[in-house]
């Protein structure tokens, strides 16, 4: 058979049905939640602290670019119930992310829906797609913590997703480079009394005294801190520097931990072997943990 008889052939047969054609690989379930994407002049950037933007081994990261991204990522669960105060949980992201890759890649919605807990996630756009660990008013300005928390609030009460600006308890969490974030706003943030736990995903790099002080004058200020070979000496530090005011402190093996052993308000320091990229989303560990906290479940 020739070319021309070939192609003629081929033309003559029925075309295949759409399903036939489709990606096999099924969608993913749509999210039962509310997430929202939008600025808040009180997010980490722009600030002056990157308005000539930054430099990385060799190469120059501006500040258009990089650092002028205010988006400010929120997601309201199913389940969400509103009360005489609202229920925070703050997540910091680490280098080179920016918030709808944070939000699909570590499968933080679906792990909130899955720990049934009565918060709203907040994601605040931190140094956008570059590798930096700053961020801007949360990190360096008195208060500015406070005052992205307070936005928010108001912004989900003028919404009708609550019915107060009253800010409850709030729950801090951080991948990575992300500690620039929360070292900063434990120092200056202004929020301290609210903060009922920090939890941590291999970003203890720095602010050592910044934890060990939160941690130090309240035995209810839960702190867990999950590492890997990147952050084990930095880890060892600051297990000792708690130890001074909290004997009570755990560790753990990732491995072999049950949620009995994670429901405390001791300190607690994990150590894994899971990849660093995959620590929130692997084994679920971000549902986990959010079910150690002092939020309350719906």
């Amino acid at each position: 058979m020739n070319r021309r008889t070939l192609l003629a052939a081929l033309a003559a047969l029925p075309a295949l049905p759409a399903a036939v054609l489709a990606d096999p690989t099924p969608s993913p379930a749509p999210l039962p939640g509310r997430t929202i994407l939008r600025p808040f002049d009180s997010a980490p950037f722009p600030h002056a602290s990157r308005a000539g933007g930054h430099d990385y081994q060799g190469k120059h990261y501006d500040a258009a670019t990089y650092y002028s991204d205010s988006t400010v990522g929120i997601y309201v669960p199913s389940y969400y119930r509103p009360g005489p105060a609202v229920d925070l949980i703050f997540h910091f992201h680490g280098w080179s992310n920016d918030v709808p890759t944070v939000f699909t890649r570590y499968q933080l919605r679906e792990q909130l829906e899955a720990s049934r807990r009565n918060a709203i996630l907040i994601v605040p756009q931190g140094p956008k797609d570059a590798p930096d660990s700053g961020d801007g008013k949360i990190e360096l300005d008195d208060g500015g913590f406070a005052r992205l928390a307070t936005d928010v609030a108001a912004y989900l009460q003028s919404s009708g997703i609550t019915t107060t600006t009253s800010i409850g308890n709030v729950v801090v969490t951080a991948h990575s480079g992300g500690y620039g974030a929360v070292g900063g706003l434990l120092t200056r943030g202004g929020m301290n009394a609210s903060i009922t736990d920090v939890i941590l995903f291999d970003a203890l790099y720095a602010y050592f005294d910044a934890f060990a002080n939160w941690v130090a004058p309240n035995p209810a200020r839960h702190f867990l801190s999950l590492y890997t070979a990147y952050t084990a000496t930095d880890n060892a530090t600051v297990i000792a520097m708690m130890r001074k005011s909290r004997p009570d402190l755990v560790t753990l093996d990732g491995a072999t931990m049950t949620l009995a052993q994670l429901q405390t308000r001791a300190p607690t320091f994990i150590a894994t072997t899971v990849a660093h990229d995959e620590l929130m989303q692997k084994l679920d560990w971000y549902e986990l943990f959010l079910k150690t906290t002092a939020l309350a479940t719906v």
